[in-house]
């Protein structure tokens, strides 16, 4: 099953329920990082939306074996 990206602002996009919110790079950062959080829980930075979302793909796996 495929799911999809929908952005919701212009740093904000939201994922299986997960919000993804891009920092752009800045003069100290020089990459852009993407953070994934879920309700008030923080679940890191990635260097990547893919590898972001990825993660949140690889949560929902284990959810499902667990349950």
């Amino acid at each position: 099953m495929s799911h999809s990206i929908r952005e919701i602002s212009r740093h904000s996009s939201i994922y299986r329920g997960f919000i993804i919110t891009r920092r752009p790079k800045t003069v100290i950062r020089k990459i852009t990082r993407y953070e994934i959080t879920l309700g008030e829980q923080s679940f890191g930075l990635f260097d990547a939306q893919a590898q972001a979302t990825g993660y949140i793909d690889e949560l929902h796996n284990q959810k499902g074996k667990a349950a």
